[in-house]
């Protein structure tokens, strides 16, 4: 089925699925996954997305693509979340920060399992939204959050020009414990 969405998918992420994805089935966790322009373009038969998002609005336009499951969720609640421990294989996360529960995501993967993270970092502000500190990250943030018991197995903090210049950081994580 082809993508109502005009966004185009996040070329980093996409690119770092097509290395990792090296079993034949895979469950890939979206998170935050907004319009689904990462979704729709992971899913096939051997990469199972669920996709989770608070506007259902979003979440509909793609959740009759084969392959995909959606949920919607307030992730910014107290409520604990509807997602399964210890079950995926890839979590990605793209442009979405939400510090109190950002090391949960850990839980959610399996043993080995991969965490690719990229969103704002501080000097954006200078680019574009958000502006907002609370929604940037500061410079190594993601690597002091996650590596006390995983592995970093990639990091960047800067500059990035796609549709538009934003400064970014990007980091994945290989669970190890």
């Amino acid at each position: 089925m082809k993508s109502k969405v005009n966004e185009q998918p996040t070329n980093w992420i996409i690119e770092q699925i097509k290395l990792k994805s090296l079993r034949k089935k895979i469950q890939i966790l979206d998170f935050a996954s907004g319009n689904g322009r990462n979704s729709i373009h992971l899913a096939t038969k051997n990469r199972i997305i669920t996709a989770i998002d608070k506007d259902s609005q979003k979440l509909n336009n793609y959740k009759n693509f084969n392959y995909i499951n959606t949920i919607c969720f307030d992730l910014e609640t107290n409520k604990k979340w509807p997602l399964k421990d210890e079950y995926y294989d890839i979590v990605i996360v793209v442009n979405y920060l939400y510090r109190p529960k950002i090391r949960e995501l850990l839980k959610l993967l399996k043993n080995g399992g991969y965490l690719f993270y990229e969103t704002f970092s501080v000097g954006n502000e200078r680019y574009g939204s958000p502006k907002n500190p609370n929604y940037l990250l500061k410079n190594r943030e993601l690597t002091n959050l996650f590596s006390k018991e995983n592995e970093i197995l990639s990091y960047f903090n800067g500059k990035v020009i796609e549709e538009k210049i934003s400064i970014k950081q990007r980091c994945i994580i290989k669970k190890t414990s």
